[in-house]
């Protein structure tokens, strides 16, 4: 019941967010799907930092910590949200030019609104299943997604200031949530926010390092193709790249449920039955992989088609591309996952790290001279770099 929860939860937030991008496909030109695949990747380098700055560590150390531990990591998620939310959006409105979108005020005011609600609603999510369960995740997305596709679709926005208000809308509450877990009083024995939060952070400096990392391979390929050839190429490549993001169901998987379960395992039954855990999940994951690999090659035009519109149609071969670079990226994060629980966090920072490599090495080399398609082997390059890394250095 538990796993068919948390798959539940994983089709909520995925099938969200590529709904999302798919109505906006289909109602913006491909100048507004420029900007709001800027607006995604902004949000996309906040929730990985979230995810290294709070959620891997605490998963790890959650089951040896009090009762206050949630509350000082809500109030740490507030102020980091917060913080980095304003910073993103001045940047835009001051500095987007260099990549073809200059926000304007309303624009950004809105953008500064969606990252810090967003955010503050993920943490409400991504805690239930560290201190609550599955279902209280579940309940968290149910609260948020379904309320944003039918505000997208009822309104269908034309710009993305009208979407930007949908989506901060839906994330109201679970946000509130977030907020209220925030504001939980401290007993007196417990350790002072301030201490209980630099031990956190003490222990996480390798994912917080390895963060930034993280998000520049994950968008210097679209980054890149923006600034060579346009944002309206970069939202071809970010929108079809968004089907494949139904893998997401699983991968998001990972770093929810399965670490925090992986942990569990191994500290209540050793690392020989973690380690069998991981190799079911490995067979498991290869066999989806193969089945979608399958269905992308026989209808991949017709997917493309449906899902984004026919102005995207001419570009459909990008899906195979990117479902296959999916594969290895699978591989690779599952081989970092176990060595995080297993306590040795420098394996998925080196991985990070010559991911990094991988994409400005071979985006110089791809993107000027095949567009988008250059940026698609871009990225199937960065994931067996960072395969690669993992594996020469677990070995050391």
């Amino acid at each position: 019941m538990r796993k068919f929860g948390s798959i539940a939860d994983q089709v909520l937030v995925s099938g969200g967010n590529f709904l999302t991008i798919a109505i906006c496909a289909h109602v913006f030109s491909l100048s507004e799907q420029g900007k709001f695949t800027y607006i995604f990747a902004s949000y996309m380098a906040l929730l990985l930092l979230n995810v290294a700055g709070i959620f891997q560590g605490a998963a790890v150390r959650a089951p040896a910590q009090d009762s206050t531990y949630q509350t000082s990591l809500a109030r740490l998620q507030l102020l980091q949200a917060a913080l980095f939310s304003l910073l993103i959006s001045v940047t835009w409105f001051g500095a987007g030019n260099i990549f073809g979108w200059q926000a304007t005020a309303t624009e950004a005011g809105l953008l500064f609104a969606f990252l810090i609600l967003q955010q503050l609603a993920d943490f409400d999510r991504r805690s239930a299943y560290i201190f609550s369960g599955t279902r209280r995740a579940v309940y968290s997305s149910a609260a948020l997604y379904p309320l944003r596709i039918i505000g997208l679709l009822v309104i269908r926005p034309e710009t993305v200031s009208q979407v930007l208000l949908v989506l901060i809308v839906s994330a109201i509450i679970p946000a509130v949530l977030t907020i209220s877990a925030a504001s939980k009083s401290r007993s007196k024995a417990a350790p002072s926010w301030l201490d209980a939060t630099k031990a956190h952070i003490a222990y996480s400096k390798l994912f917080i390092a390895g963060a930034p990392l993280g998000w520049l391979w994950s968008y210097i390929p679209i980054f890149m193709l923006g600034t060579m050839h346009g944002k309206e190429q970069a939202a071809v490549l970010a929108s079809i790249r968004g089907i494949s993001n139904i893998a997401n169901v699983l991968m998001e998987q990972l770093e929810t449920k399965v670490v925090a379960d992986w942990a569990r395992v191994h500290h209540g039954s050793g690392t020989h039955v973690m380690k069998a855990a991981v190799s079911r999940l490995l067979k498991f994951g290869i066999i989806f992989w193969l089945s979608g690999m399958t269905v992308v090659v026989v209808f991949g035009r017709e997917i493309v088609t449906l899902v984004l519109g026919n102005i995207y149609v001419p570009h459909w071969h990008l899906l195979v591309i990117g479902w296959g670079g999916y594969g290895v990226y699978f591989l690779a994060r599952v081989s970092g996952i176990k060595h995080r629980t297993l306590g040795a966090n420098q394996v998925e920072f080196i991985g990070n790290l010559c991911g990094v490599v991988a994409a400005i090495a071979a985006g110089f080399m791809f993107i000027p001279a095949f567009s988008a398609a250059g940026a698609a082997w871009v990225y199937a390059i960065i994931s067996a770099a960072m395969l690669i890394g993992q594996m020469s250095y677990a070995r050391k």
